[in-house]
């Protein structure tokens, strides 16, 4: 007498993630939506702008975390803390298409102690170690210092 052997059935694979997005496969741009104004304006006043990163490479790839970010005048550079505050998931990002992050500052007044006049952003993708530079367009910020909260930081990674 033959014993059937049960049937099992094999779960499904699950695909493994895209690998990590490399600085040299993003093109940054700044992107609409924040409330940064070109040359700056409103000294004192809280203001966002955002990123933009799309993938230029040939196939998907993930961004997960926060980019760093330091605003630099020559030798002078403030760096962003993170906003620890937002809550993240990882976003694959197909190519051609773009995530986002937004960076937050408090604006400064030209000439004034403790501000800073950047003419770069210099990014680095989460988990990367190259950085691209960017124009800083959004004119004087009020330095970090010993601000608490912090007033100058950067968001998570997000689906653009």
């Amino acid at each position: 007498m033959a014993v059937a052997a049960p049937v099992v059935s094999a779960a499904p694979a699950t695909a493994a993630p895209p690998p990590p997005c490399l600085t040299s496969d993003l093109a940054l741009s700044w992107a609409p939506g924040g409330t940064a104004v070109s040359g700056g304006t409103d000294p004192g006043s809280s203001r966002t702008a955002v990123v933009a990163l799309r993938n230029s490479g040939n196939t998907a790839c993930l961004l997960d975390g926060f980019p760093k970010v330091t605003l630099a005048q020559g030798a002078t550079t403030e760096n962003l803390v993170d906003q620890r505050s937002v809550s993240h998931s990882a976003v694959t990002v197909e190519p051609g298409a773009s995530a986002r992050f937004t960076l937050t500052f408090r604006q400064g007044q030209s000439g004034e102690d403790g501000v800073i006049e950047p003419v770069t952003a210099i990014v680095t993708p989460p988990n990367n170690t190259a950085s691209q530079n960017m124009r800083w367009r959004w004119g004087p910020v009020a330095e970090q210092e010993s601000a608490d909260p912090p007033r100058n930081f950067v968001g998570p990674v997000v689906a653009a």
